[in-house]
């Protein structure tokens, strides 16, 4: 079975590599972006098992991205992702009804994220991938 790919947009340079971190330890295969029309260049060239997208982003944010995620045929069924650090009340209900198949808030919980993220890809939790050259010697 092939690693299942995941495109994350978020401009936020900590925390995509916190997310790329957790979730090619996990075997997944992350692909970033720092922005949307630079994730949308990636969609229109491999179609993601999954997209997690920041809200708050400077010239397209989430909402824009998501439109145009949804304006693309071969998009159809990928499920997207808000990962983003409006928490208050209303903003779930606000983003799932604009039409984002799911919400992770912000801060991440490094313990559950890559379960969040297995499961809305109706994946159990991977465990954790070795590194590439690491290993305990026997």
């Amino acid at each position: 079975m092939s690693r299942p790919m995941v495109v994350l947009i978020e401009d936020n340079a900590p925390n995509l590599e916190l997310v790329r971190y957790l979730l090619t330890a996990h075997g997944f295969e992350c692909v970033p972006a720092t922005d949307g029309p630079a994730a949308l260049k990636t969609v229109r060239q491999r179609r993601p098992d999954i997209v997690l997208c920041d809200l708050q982003m400077p010239g397209m944010d989430g909402f824009e991205v998501l439109r145009a995620l949804r304006a693309l045929p071969h998009m159809t069924g990928v499920p997207v992702i808000e990962v983003t650090a409006y928490a208050m009340v209303g903003d779930r209900e606000r983003i799932l009804g604009a039409g984002f198949d799911g919400y992770i808030a912000k801060p991440l919980d490094p313990g559950r994220f890559v379960g969040q993220v297995a499961g809305f890809l109706g994946l159990p939790v991977p465990p954790r991938v070795p590194p590439e050259g690491g290993g305990s010697a026997a």
